[in-house]
């Protein structure tokens, strides 16, 4: 995934795309607070800044219709029997042990 031009090529294809789609949450969330923090909510004159209200609702509707039509994937049984013989895990303390082995904390001063 390309990040020069603000993503252009990846907007580019998701513009063309036909949902369902996955939207790359780093840019969803990078665009959303840019949108929120990079423009008042009310302009000089005191005004609702309602431009950037649309600009708003348009994002929200882009990730809507992105979200509006369901994945049709059939159900592989050989998959769910995979995931539901899975025995091969960590509980939580023991990935928190190899968490600390692999990359130790700094410890506070």
């Amino acid at each position: 995934m390309d990040s020069s031009e603000s993503y252009k090529n990846l907007r580019s294809a998701l513009k063309s795309a036909t949902p369902p789609l996955i939207a790359y949450l780093g840019l969803c969330m990078a665009d959303l607070t840019f949108l929120i923090h990079g423009n008042p909510d009310q302009l000089e004159s005191g005004h609702v800044n309602f431009t950037k209200r649309h600009l708003t609702y348009t994002f929200m509707n882009v990730v809507r219709t992105s979200q509006a039509v369901p994945y049709n994937i059939a159900p592989r049984d050989d998959i769910i029997t995979f995931f539901n013989n899975f025995s091969d895990y960590m509980e939580e303390e023991e990935m928190w042990q190899r968490s600390e082995q692999i990359k130790p904390r700094k410890k506070r001063s």
